[in-house]
């Protein structure tokens, strides 16, 4: 960011004249910019006031009035970085609450494939009470309906159900399937499996 030495000039006083009813705001790392300079060059004000790196404050959001954002959170990022994320919000009574859903998922790994293909690869399909029916059609729907038994009981066998607990404040990308990896890498961080957390992060994104 720069401005003339002529404060008439600078970019924030230009386009506050301009456009009078508009709210500025400037947000983002600025850790190369010293917060004296920016308020004194745009006359705009910086409303995050906790640690988003280590103990520094270097994610910051500058807002031509403090009305723009009277809520300001810094929460962990979901995404791998050393930095939290900050969330700005214009009323704290506009900040829903936290509900929680649960899903049901079935996870699907190499290991669970091979073992689905080597007990599935002679399973013999013939219903071994067939209907004596006059009726094609009849005779098709009970064969299928075994096909579909044995079929459903083998992918329960090796693809078990499992419930995950997503909350309202997941981001809609986060599937179940993607929350229970995220779960299971802090697990292995917390048991100071860095290396394999490391793997799993590299599948979660």
């Amino acid at each position: 960011m720069t401005a003339d030495t002529n404060h008439s000039s600078t970019p924030n006083l230009r386009i506050a004249h301009d456009f009078p009813l508009a709210d500025i705001v400037i947000a983002g790392d600025v850790n190369q910019l010293p917060d004296n300079d920016v308020v004194e060059r745009t006359g705009l004000t910086q409303i995050v006031h906790q640690p988003t790196r280590g103990t520094n404050v270097l994610d910051k959001i500058y807002v031509s009035s403090p009305h723009i954002c009277s809520t300001v959170r810094v929460v962990e990022s979901v995404v791998k970085s050393d930095h939290k994320a900050v969330v700005a919000l214009p009323d704290s009574s506009c900040v829903p609450h936290k509900t929680s859903s649960k899903y049901v998922y079935q996870r699907h790994t190499p290991a669970q494939h091979a073992e689905f293909l080597r007990q599935t690869v002679d399973i013999d399909f013939t219903n071994p009470c067939p209907t004596a029916s006059s009726d094609p059609a009849t005779n098709a729907q009970a064969e299928f309906d075994h096909f579909y038994a044995v079929a459903l009981k083998l992918l329960n066998q090796h693809y078990p159900e499992h419930v995950i607990t997503k909350t309202s404040r997941d981001p809609a990308y986060i599937t179940p399937h993607i929350k229970a990896m995220l779960c299971q890498k802090n697990k292995l961080m917390r048991a100071g499996r860095a290396e394999a957390a490391g793997a799993l992060s590299v599948r979660v994104g």
